[in-house]
């Protein structure tokens, strides 16, 4: 099996709290709508409202789900603060479905550069008895060069290797969680990083801005606005 329009639904989740950007899921971007509402204009361009699903905390949010005709889960406090990790709300998420999806797609709201050619892109690359596609980019430095890690007050390359020339190095991405599509019961035995078959749909560096902190956000926005 392999996941399609049909045995997918998508999960919007868009949690109330945020250090980097107070508000950021529900305050208004570039083009007057919130990070959320974008989210759900891009997946409702590939998929029926049927299969959409808002899991949020934030009470302001809620009439989206009504003007879209969309499903509302009211997060619950317990899963709605800084320490909870995605799998926790993806598998609740998950649990309140009627009709038992055998895929989810997951669009965070903080991607505003996804679109729908994203999309349907990820579901033409998604092969049978994948377990997960998510998207990455490129890195801005290969890490067996770039990246080096501290010991005693000291660094070090953190990975060894006889590699000297970059050309001779197997391929490296950066996971950016403009979206990802996980094959459900895959998801119920282990954490998606643990699967042994995970397809990757590889976008550029400005499509994969993801926000987290305030200078994100005005990149972002002045970026928007120059297009």
């Amino acid at each position: 099996m392999k996941a399609t329009i049909e045995n997918t639904f998508v999960l919007i989740p868009a949690r109330k709290g945020s250090k980097g950007v107070p508000g950021k899921n529900s305050k208004p971007f570039a083009n007057g709508i919130s990070l959320t509402e974008r989210a759900i204009q891009t997946a409702l361009e590939v998929l029926p409202s049927t299969s959409v699903v808002l899991s949020t905390d934030d009470e302001t949010l809620f009439p989206l789900t009504e003007k879209y005709g969309i499903q509302l889960i009211q997060r619950a406090e317990n899963l709605a603060n800084d320490t909870v990790g995605m799998l926790e709300v993806i598998l609740d998420a998950v649990e309140k479905q009627n009709n038992q999806p055998n895929y989810l797609l997951l669009l965070q709201p903080t991607s505003p550069f996804r679109t729908s050619e994203h999309l349907k892109k990820a579901f033409e690359l998604f092969e049978e008895n994948d377990q997960a596609l998510v998207a990455v980019n490129e890195p801005a430095g290969n890490p067996f060069y770039t990246l080096f890690e501290e010991k005693d007050g000291f660094i070090s390359k953190w990975a060894k290797n006889n590699v000297v020339r970059r050309q001779d190095l197997a391929p490296m991405y950066d996971v950016n969680g403009l979206l990802y599509i996980f094959e459900i019961e895959s998801l119920k035995k282990q954490s998606w990083v643990e699967f042994d078959r995970i397809r990757p749909l590889v976008v550029s560096k400005w499509e994969a801005i993801d926000i987290d902190h305030q200078e994100d956000w005005d990149f972002a926005v002045s970026l928007a606005e120059s297009k």
